[in-house]
């Protein structure tokens, strides 16, 4: 597989995943019912609401090494 493709690839399942984890979110906060989260090393279970605020809040920051 060449790299270019690998890249779509993971473009595509990082965008599966984000949509899954946003339907979960929103569907825990409608029932109101906690999300499953990590702090500090441990998982926790916060409500929906609030942790859909802190995923807006935080920008995600992602670390990309150089091309030899």
């Amino acid at each position: 597989m060449k790299p270019s493709e690998a890249t779509a690839e993971g473009r595509r399942a990082e965008q599966s995943l984000r949509k899954a984890v946003s339907k979960v979110m929103e569907e825990n906060r409608k029932l109101g019912l906690p999300v499953a989260v990590m702090k500090n090393g441990k998982a926790v279970l916060i409500p929906a609401e609030e942790a859909v605020a802190q995923v807006r809040e935080a920008p995600v920051k992602y670390k990309t090494r150089k091309r030899k």
